[in-house]
């Protein structure tokens, strides 16, 4: 990213697809590649790298203090984290950003963004920027850089509440962004991997096969058989946090079998190869038994528990900070231009002002096509990166 007559100008962007097979053998060397890999399909001779953290990684909070000197706020500051951050400060890395200043009973209030990673967290990251040769210069997190993108894009509106919706594989999250000032970030126990694995165990197909049918599916919206909610779900369904493909008669696991470091959270990352990983053999399908169940069926379940996750977000938000209630929403991540998504959301909701992630030159300039037609081609899966762009480009 550089910055052309004032306004921001996308110069390339490259998207490279982690191994993953490697990455349950090695998952620093697997990642490594994979930068180095995008770093060779952009090629630039001096810049400020912005990496992030993973938004489930980090403890943010937005405490509100009296108004008062850099020094007193400063203590202020540590004094709130060590009440509010559950682990010792002396494990975690502390950093804070006032939002906005505000006078409230004749007294002037400060609303913070606090963050806080464990060093532990941070290490295995760097672990990963320094088998790749890359040397940061900031480092941000992933949630919170939602906000700099929708920012840069021009999404944004005062007087308005807009929800970040960030659906990425294996997580989700969502940043709530009122005024166009971060308002509340929640991370989501859910990822797109549950409606791969949900096609894969009713297909009998490979990991890359269910993926392919999912990307292909195209529907007429009155197809769309909504799921019940959670409590009605009948008692022989499977619930689909254990819909995973059993193993196949020879023992050999899936390729959807979870990887070991995704269990491990990142901080695993910084462990050794795994020598206990899984074979990655794929399995042969089996014969269909019966007539094969459309993909709005298939994926009714795990769309139901995405929409009923982040029910309970908004609910939360709306209701339990007394906040008002959100305008708008915008899906990011992957998993973001899969249709059904946006239509159950729209449904469980109630909410029909939902759009996706799509940033257009009117407020984000770009390059030479075929240096930016990754982003192009999958906007909503580039914002992530757009907002640490757009963050390094602050600190220039």
């Amino acid at each position: 990213m550089s910055r052309t007559g004032g306004r921001l100008r996308v110069e390339q962007a490259k998207q490279v697809v982690v191994d993953r097979n490697q990455l349950n053998n090695d998952p620093i060397e697997a990642q490594a590649q994979a930068v180095r890999e995008a770093l060779r399909g952009m090629p630039v001779g001096q810049c400020l790298v912005v990496p992030a953290l993973a938004g489930q990684t980090v403890v943010v909070r937005y405490p509100r203090l009296a108004s008062t000197s850099r020094g007193r706020t400063e203590t202020a500051m540590r004094a709130e984290a060590a009440h509010s951050i559950p682990y010792d400060l002396n494990d975690v890395f502390l950093d804070w950003s006032v939002l906005d200043e505000y006078v409230e009973e004749e007294q002037k209030q400060l609303k913070i963004l606090l963050v806080a990673a464990k060093h532990e967290v941070i290490d295995a990251r760097m672990q990963v920027l320094q088998a790749a040769e890359v040397q940061p210069g900031v480092l941000g997190v992933d949630s919170l850089s939602l906000a700099d993108a929708a920012e840069s894009c021009d999404f944004l509106r005062v007087g308005e509440t807009v929800a970040m919706i960030d659906l990425g594989l294996t997580s989700a999250g969502v940043h709530f962004i009122k005024d166009g000032i971060s308002n509340f970030i929640r991370e989501v126990n859910w990822g797109a991997r549950e409606m791969v694995q949900a096609i894969a165990k009713d297909r009998r197909c490979n990991y890359d096969e269910a993926l392919k049918q999912m990307e292909e599916f195209r529907y007429r919206p009155e197809e769309v058989p909504y799921a019940p909610e959670a409590e009605a779900v009948g008692e022989d369904d499977v619930p689909v946090a254990e819909a995973v493909i059993p193993p196949m008669a020879m023992g050999n696991p899936s390729l959807l079998d979870p990887l070991d470091d995704e269990y491990d959270n990142l901080p695993g990352l910084a462990g050794a190869t795994k020598t206990n990983a899984p074979s990655r053999e794929t399995f042969a399908p089996a014969p269909a038994s019966g007539p094969l169940r459309s993909l709005p069926e298939i994926l009714a379940a795990p769309l139901a528990r995405m929409a009923s996750e982040f029910r309970r977000s908004f609910d939360f938000y709306e209701h339990q900070l007394y906040e008002r209630a959100v305008d708008r929403i915008i899906l990011c991540g992957g998993a973001a231009m899969f249709s059904l998504v946006r239509e159950t959301l729209q449904y469980e909701l109630g909410l029909d002002n939902i759009e996706i992630a799509h940033p257009d030159d009117s407020a984000l300039l770009f390059g030479d096509w075929n240096a930016v037609s990754d982003l192009i081609a999958q906007p909503p899966q580039f914002m992530v990166a757009v907002g640490l762009a757009a963050r390094g480009m602050a600190d220039l």
